[in-house]
């Protein structure tokens, strides 16, 4: 991707991945990967166009000193659904690159989509109510032990830290309405 200014458009959708100061992939958002052609995963290095102000965003991101925060303006036909990405210090070691998207296509996003099982998607809809777990259990007729194995399973497979986090993913993938 290159970058240049561009007027703002509708309020955007987000998408996110963390990576190192060298730019391998820590963590990433599964929504990304309708934006990044081929494979988006752990380990692998992301790299932007050009890449001198993409390493000068690292670096600033990534001072120990003084970390800053850098906004890029994407350009050109492969970016054209991104408005910004926005370079973040998250913590040492760690950036995290926003991706504020105009028009995220839906039918790609789908094929990228995990998989969910009926009874995780049970849980997930009554994680995302705001039940908690011994009240998931009760509606759902599971135990407790059962009901954190299924909120385990959502997380890795909505590769978020938190429940509340995979909740949100999954709102954004359009797997739940809030």
């Amino acid at each position: 991707m290159t970058f240049d200014p561009m007027p703002p458009a509708a309020e955007p959708a987000l998408t996110w991945l963390d990576v190192g100061p060298d730019g391998r992939i820590m963590s990433r958002d599964p929504a990304i990967a309708h934006l990044i052609a081929g494979p988006v995963e752990r380990g692998d290095v992301f790299a932007l166009s050009p890449e001198a102000a993409y390493r000068h965003a690292l670096d600033a991101a990534n001072c120990a000193v003084d970390p800053r925060p850098t906004v890029l303006h994407p350009a050109g036909a492969k970016a054209a659904c991104v408005r910004q990405v926005n370079v973040l210090p998250l913590e040492p070691g760690r950036i995290r690159l926003v991706f504020f998207v105009d028009c995220p296509d839906p039918a790609r996003c789908s094929e990228t989509c995990p998989k969910l099982t009926p009874r995780e998607t049970s849980v997930l809809n009554l994680l995302a109510a705001g039940l908690r777990r011994d009240r998931i259990a009760f509606e759902l007729n599971i135990s407790m032990p059962t009901v954190d194995m299924h909120a385990r399973n959502l997380r890795q497979k909505l590769e978020a830290l938190t429940t509340p986090e995979a909740v949100a993913c999954a709102a954004r993938l359009g797997l739940i309405r809030l």
